[in-house]
């Protein structure tokens, strides 16, 4: 299990103890923390893994690392893993376009290589999963981010506690598997149309993450 690691550069309060001889102080190094301080974190190790048609996704994955700083691993698509992947790891976040969805598959786009082992098919169980995907409301506004939905639902499935739910504040879509009792299922984002909420949102979700992996 991968865990985040604090450095420490001063003693309490921020002074080095130290003694004099003569006219100088010479400084002695600060007791280094005990083992039972330096290894044990409260913060759990975070994953992240995405699928992108036209890179979208992947900017926001990687924005999302920025946010979360040590917390997370670098982001990995999601073509190149397998479930064995997602062991290291406390706390999962997955992102995914919102086309080439096909009706009786996970993902036409790379999600279908993450099916759980036949030995245990809740093998996320323990673990926390965040989603968030990418959609054109104006264009579709009929199945806006069906993805984050679809994936909600798959790693439920999987035994997962799912958190990251935010407002269905700001949109124009009719229709989304991605909104479940008044609330979307993860973090919806819309490029085309409003490109400008982006960043703002993404920011604030991470915050939200931060609170919720715990």
């Amino acid at each position: 299990m991968s865990a985040a690691v604090v450095c420490i550069g001063e003693g309490a309060g921020g002074a080095l103890r130290g003694y004099r001889h003569g006219t100088r102080m010479v400084a002695l190094t600060p007791p280094r923390a005990s083992s039972s301080s330096s290894s044990s974190s409260s913060s759990p190790s975070v994953g992240i893994f995405y699928a992108t048609g036209t890179g979208n996704t992947k900017r926001v994955a990687n924005s999302l690392k920025v946010h979360l700083g040590t917390l997370a691993d670098e982001p990995q698509p999601i073509s190149a893993s397998n479930a064995r992947d997602f062991e290291p790891y406390d706390a999962i976040i997955f992102g995914a376009p919102s086309y080439l969805w096909e009706k009786h598959r996970v993902s036409a786009l790379d999600y279908d290589t993450i099916e759980p082992p036949f030995e245990n098919l809740r093998d996320l169980e323990g673990t926390k999963v965040a989603v968030f995907g990418v959609g054109d409301q104006n264009e579709y506004p009929k199945n806006f981010c069906d993805a984050v939905g679809i994936l909600h639902e798959h790693f439920s499935v999987r035994g997962a506690e799912m958190v990251g739910m935010t407002e269905n504040e700001g949109y124009e879509f009719k229709r989304s598997r991605a909104l479940k009792q008044g609330k979307l299922c993860g973090l919806a984002l819309d490029f085309e149309n409003a490109d400008d909420e982006v960043a703002g949102r993404v920011e604030a979700w991470a915050e939200q993450l931060k609170r919720e992996f715990g």
